[in-house]
């Protein structure tokens, strides 16, 4: 018996020091308290107020908040965060509080809050950024209007292009050689085929680049073009002995045919009974 009521003694004193350890916390944060800080409350940061003035008779103490986004709340000061102080002196006890910041804490309806008056005070400033706004979307649609024409003119500028550029292709497909530089022709290759002491010929099936008594042959004109107007060559490359062809075997070109022409026909000549059978018929007039 004697160690349970010992105890309970040590429970009771471990109590009773927490309860004044709290009450000493609390005294301490009613103190650094004062009418008009910022605060913000339950440990949120958006949930923000002003102090107005401790309630008196309360345990744990609290202090009457004026929400920033409307309203009072009666907060405990465990709940209260300051994040801005104006560091001003607690009121007296019997210090009358302003009309404007006795709180009713009954059914009765509130006095209209500051609020109400802010806005009507502001109801020219309204009016004045009304007209700011109609000015600016004015401003938007002559912009929006400007725009679309500007676009019906590029769109117009495209067509155009697009119709240029179909042009130029047509005129490429047409073309027989694209190249910037020169069309192909015999008198050209002969003159790149002189300068190097070459000669070129035409038979049958193709052209025939010589050189002395090496030959080489090649179907299109166009190879050897692309041969000889580089800036070096080499001989072994253009004549190897695998494509060489015997000069004795080259054959002339093929002669054309002159197509033989067609022979007119005449129409045949009108036997006299013919004649004599149409005058009658007056089909043809008489002379």
């Amino acid at each position: 018996m004697n160690s349970i009521s010992i105890h309970d003694t040590k429970k009771d004193r471990i109590a009773q020091t927490r309860q004044e350890t709290t009450v000493e916390r609390s005294s301490n944060q009613q103190t650094s308290l004062f009418p008009g800080d910022k605060v913000y409350l339950c440990g949120d940061t958006t949930y923000t107020g002003t102090l107005i003035h401790p309630i008196e008779r309360t345990s744990p103490p609290r202090w009457t908040v004026q929400l920033d986004r409307g309203g009072y709340e009666a907060v405990n000061i465990q709940h209260i965060t300051v994040t801005e102080s104006k560091n001003k002196p607690l009121p007296q006890a019997n210090h009358s509080y302003p009309e404007d910041l006795e709180i009713p804490f009954n059914d009765a309806p509130s006095k209209p809050s500051p609020v109400l008056k802010t806005e009507e005070n502001t109801l020219p400033q309204l009016e004045e950024r009304i007209k700011i706004l109609e000015n600016t979307v004015k401003q938007l649609e002559a912009q929006k209007k400007a725009s679309i024409q500007q676009y019906r003119e590029l769109e117009q500028e495209n067509e155009i292009l697009k119709k240029d550029l179909e042009c130029a292709k047509q005129v490429i497909r047409r073309a027989k050689d694209a190249s910037p530089v020169m069309r192909l022709s015999l008198k050209r290759v002969l003159r790149l085929a002189h300068h190097a002491c070459m000669d070129v010929k035409r038979t049958v099936g193709g052209w025939i680049l010589q050189m002395g008594d090496q030959a080489r042959k090649f179907r299109r004109l166009a190879d050897i073009w692309d041969i000889l107007s580089v800036d070096e060559f080499i001989l072994s490359e253009i004549f190897p002995p695998e494509k060489l062809i015997d000069v004795n075997l080259i054959q002339p070109p093929r002669r054309r045919k002159k197509p033989e022409p067609t022979q007119k026909k005449t129409l045949p000549l009108m036997r006299p009974e013919d004649v004599i059978r149409r005058r009658t018929m007056s089909l043809v007039p008489s002379g």
